[in-house]
């Protein structure tokens, strides 16, 4: 939630001056504007001084200083390198220029400036603090967090560097610890805005989403006009769902700071989850037109226009998606030339790197039967639970495990830019590869089912949860209790997850539904099992993307703002012929969606059964 701040640089008093007795007056009386706080009318006595020594290592340094405290710190930096220049080893001068390069989040020159400076003074606290943010700003939070204890050790009660100890508890996911540190800072000084926003911070991380707005209220009641609180404000309400509400706090920081680029990409996804996606676009074209080269505008645009089934002018921004820090490509490097959808494929060999999750893998491997009918050699990169699955698949010649070491292929390109590179529109999306069960484990499932599923009640399987780590699955996940009333339609019910939360195990323990979690060990294993079954009822998990590709009838259980392949209004999917979606009306509210499928599927199981047990 909160960009990596650095205390602005304080005025420092200098030794006297060396320079030319022409520039001494000069100086003299700009730093006495200075010191009184008279900012513009020391500025231009430091400029004269500096017209008559070029090298003034006073006037460098200060008129720097200067420019820090204003909240320049893109002038600061260059004066006070100059200063340096002639007296490299002042600790003032390099504890400032420090501070602004944090301020710059130039973190590995400031990491310099502080490692110089303690070599100077070892047991410096606030350059040890600083140093500290350096390393969070470089991600460095284990060093960042020995940095900070350093700086306690020196001086336990130093406020900032309990702060930048919260800071890296926090992003090392030690939360109740960096509350524990943040408490105490909070307890030498309860007036303290940036505690209360960073103690915010925590518990925005933990979902502790009405704590973490009494904080910054409280935060912003001692300082009304606190740019970060008011953004983590307007965070911390969209992301409890108070979305009207969180964009008229963007709106009220936004007349603050007009150029606030995260708060308007952030007032975009406000705008998308109450539906206003004009708005919403026009947000996030906003926030790129401040800050041209802001990753997440750029993609979550795009991801706009893909979810609108604007699918041309969603793709090139969808490539922006190889700036974010997550993505998973970025680690690693390209193992060959990356095909730009031009280049001929004809006898060369490409492979299809996996970038998201097993789920992607299933729905664009579809791509592969393009790619062999271009002249090319496939090789689909996968993992583990989907290779043998997948070595079946249309158009695909090899399998490679992902990260195995292998020939180079003549090219390579990430699965997900398929779509964009080949041209795919609503109108012309391929059919997705028709996946084919193992017949030998077909037949065993089918003996097990002969054995637990009573012959005249369609067999059904049920995906309720996804993986706990997905980034979305507070809203695709659905909790097994709720379902009780689906549950209660005659069929055969059977559960689909190879994993079941702690939290769901009472209700599934009377759920009725089968137990197969030992025998599911792989996604061979699940295909087999769905090709037996009669219908799938699922959230947004791979599975629902396995059965669909196996053409079982799947109803997909959707959140209100679903993931951009579900497009929006529609019942039907173009990926997948045999889905079937089924939307909540209400954010988090899943009533709606049980009740839909509640009342047709009585007609579904009717159309199943036989004559003979239908009259019975």
């Amino acid at each position: 939630m909160k960009p990596i701040k650095s205390r602005k640089p304080a005025v420092a008093a200098p030794r006297p001056s060396k320079q030319d007795a022409l520039a001494a007056p000069w100086f003299a009386q700009a730093l006495q504007r200075h010191r009184a706080g008279d900012l513009s009318a020391a500025e231009p006595l430091y400029q004269q001084a500096l017209k008559l020594a070029p090298k003034h290592f006073d006037a460098l340094h200060m008129l720097g200083v200067l420019h820090a405290q204003r909240g320049e710190p893109a002038l600061a930096a260059p004066l006070i390198t100059q200063a340096l220049q002639q007296q490299a080893h002042d600790v003032a001068a390099l504890n400032n220029l420090a501070g602004v390069l944090n301020l710059l989040h130039r973190f590995e020159e400031a990491l310099d400036c502080f490692d110089r400076l303690l070599t100077l003074q070892p047991d410096n606290a606030d350059a040890h603090t600083s140093r500290a943010d350096a390393l969070r700003g470089l991600e460095r939070h284990a060093e960042s967090l020995a940095a900070a204890h350093q700086a306690l050790k020196l001086k336990p009660d130093l406020l900032r560097a309990r702060i930048a100890q919260a800071n890296a508890l926090r992003r090392l996911n030690r939360f109740e610890e960096a509350l524990t540190s943040l408490d105490r800072v909070l307890e030498l000084r309860a007036d303290y805005p940036e505690a209360l926003n960073d103690r915010a911070n925590v518990l925005f991380d933990l979902r502790r989403f009405d704590e973490a707005l009494h904080a910054l209220d409280a935060a912003l009641a001692l300082r009304p006009g606190y740019a970060e609180a008011l953004f983590n404000r307007a965070n911390c309400l969209r992301a409890s769902g108070r979305c009207e509400e969180a964009l008229a706090a963007y709106d009220a920081l936004l007349l603050l700071q007009p150029a606030h680029a995260e708060a308007l990409n952030n007032r975009g996804a406000a705008c998308e989850t109450l539906g206003r996606f004009e708005e919403a676009i026009a947000s996030y074209q906003r926030a790129r037109q401040v800050e041209p080269q802001h990753v997440m505008a750029h993609l979550n645009e795009g991801l706009c226009h893909l979810l609108r089934g604007d699918l041309e002018r969603g793709w090139p921004l969808y490539q922006w998606r190889w700036q974010a820090p997550e993505a998973r490509l970025n680690d690693r490097p390209l193992p060959a030339p990356r095909w730009d959808g031009q280049t001929s494929l004809a006898g060369r060999s490409i492979l299809l790197l996996s970038e998201q999750g097993l789920g992607d893998c299933l729905q664009f491997c579809r791509y592969a039967r393009q790619l062999e009918a271009l002249g090319a050699r496939v090789v689909l990169e996968t993992w583990p639970p989907l290779a043998s699955l997948l070595a079946r698949a249309e158009g695909v010649a090899e399998i490679a495990l992902r990260d195995e070491v292998r020939p180079t292929p003549d090219y390579c390109v990430p699965l997900l830019d398929l779509p964009g590179l080949l041209g795919s529109t609503l109108e012309n999306l391929p059919p997705p590869a028709p996946l084919t069960a193992d017949l030998t484990r077909r037949q065993y499932w089918r003996d097990m089912l002969g054995k637990i599923a009573a012959s005249q009640h369609p067999r059904i399987g049920l995906v309720f949860s996804g993986n706990p780590r997905h980034s979305n699955d507070h809203k695709r996940s659905i909790a097994l209790a709720k379902l009780k009333t689906l549950l209660e339609h005659p069929a055969n019910w059977l559960c689909l997850q190879p994993e079941i939360r702690e939290s769901d195990l009472p209700a599934f323990a009377i759920s009725g539904l089968s137990d197969l979690r030992t025998e599911l060990t792989d996604f061979e294993e699940t295909a087999a099992l769905i090709s037996e079954l009669d219908l799938v009822i699922t959230v947004d998990s791979s599975v629902a993307h396995l059965a669909a590709s196996l053409g079982c009838p799947t109803w997909l259980m959707l959140p209100a703002k679903p993931d951009w392949r579900w497009l929006l209004e529609r019942a039907d999917s173009p990926w997948y012929p045999s889905m079937r979606l089924f939307r909540q009306t209400v954010p988090d509210d899943w009533s709606g969606v049980i009740e839909e499928i509640s009342a047709i599927l009585p007609s579904f199981i009717a159309e199943l059964r036989p004559p003979a047990a239908a009259a019975s």
